[in-house]
């Protein structure tokens, strides 16, 4: 039996239910400072310890990991807490406010010999379709990717004025730093390639004018290996909404679009001798099945002993990235990341 606990309701819910639909895993206990949240969601997952100091949940005896679900400027002290506590840990994304909390945690992970990954579950959340995709693509039937478009366009955000997302001093960022980790992450692990050498960027406050975080970025971002990366993230705009990932390869090529209907969620493009052609698989089979969810991924990779796949070195790659790009619209000029 694997006890775990989540620390922070907000989204710490969506881990919940990941956690609860694992076969031997326990969910020990709970923190947040929202009595109304502790108790709704100790009833509804029948846990015994909810707790309002998360401290006292890291002292919990038996607990073997916790997931970290706080506002964005916790996630780096409070994972580095939990690790030197001798505790395993699954971090919210993005994974911190900077890079150099995100170094932190990394260093922290590997002082305590404990796993830290981070909750980038997009992959998770779009299956079958997008591990069909990537298998397509470690099969070569695209041929030499070179090109991953991402787009996450909003009209506006659901976020109120109020909230910790609008202050960049909690935030660090909001269309870039918000959805910019999934939908980066999605690029990356397609384009198998986590290492970015240049970025340029550009960020804007143009319609949240009530706010000091960006409502508007883009991004792009050249790999080592080749491929070059385009990112576009709204969080208010007056643009049709849009949220999907392109894939442009040598032989032919994709777009797995997020918002589309399941049937129709993916779209492969090829070439059929003279003829073009764009089709949308209507039975996924793959070769192997990946496990239900981000958290079911990161139990699995406690029992085996695996480095799990949204990795924190995977993470503090994707930050990298992100602070490039903020930098490179501060400053004007293209950032070399070293």
């Amino acid at each position: 039996m694997t006890k775990v606990g989540v620390i922070g309701l907000g989204m710490g819910q969506a881990h919940l239910k990941g956690y609860s639909d694992i076969a031997d895993v326990e969910i020990l206990g709970i923190a947040d400072i929202d009595p109304r949240r502790l108790s709704t969601c100790a009833e509804q997952y029948r846990i015994k310890h909810a707790l309002a100091d998360y401290r006292d949940l890291l002292a919990l005896p038996g607990l073997e990991a916790v997931s970290v679900c706080l506002p964005n400027h916790l996630h780096g002290p409070v994972t580095v807490e939990a690790l030197k506590a001798g505790l395993h840990v699954l971090v919210e994304k993005p994974m911190a406010k900077s890079v150099a909390d995100a170094q932190s945690m990394v260093d922290a992970a590997e002082a305590t010999g404990k796993t830290l990954a981070v909750s980038l579950n997009y992959r998770w959340s779009l299956q079958p379709e997008s591990f069909f995709l990537k298998q397509l693509i470690e099969r070569g039937q695209f041929g030499e990717i070179y090109y991953v478009r991402t787009q996450s366009l909003r009209r506006r955000t659901s976020m109120p004025a109020t909230s910790w997302f609008r202050q960049k001093q909690l935030s660090g960022g909001a269309a870039a730093r918000d959805m910019g980790p999934h939908m980066l992450d999605l690029a990356m692990w397609l384009a198998d390639d986590y290492n970015a050498e240049r970025v340029s960027g550009e960020t804007r406050t143009m319609i949240m004018t009530d706010s000091d975080v960006d409502d508007f970025a883009a991004g792009l971002i050249h790999l080592t290996g080749g491929c070059t990366i385009m990112l576009e993230s709204t969080w208010a705009s007056f643009t049709k909404p849009a949220c999907a990932v392109s894939v442009f390869g040598s032989k032919g090529g994709a777009i797995l679009d997020l918002a589309a209907s399941k049937e129709n969620r993916l779209t492969l493009y090829g070439k059929e001798g003279d003829t073009y052609v764009e089709t949308h698989p209507v039975e996924v089979l793959l070769a192997e099945p990946p496990e239900p969810s981000i958290q079911a991924h990161f139990v699995n990779c406690l029992r085996t002993g695996r480095t799990p796949d949204t990795s924190a070195e995977r993470g503090l790659a994707e930050m990298k990235v992100l602070d490039a790009l903020y930098g490179s619209s501060e400053q004007r000029r293209e950032i070399v990341i070293t």
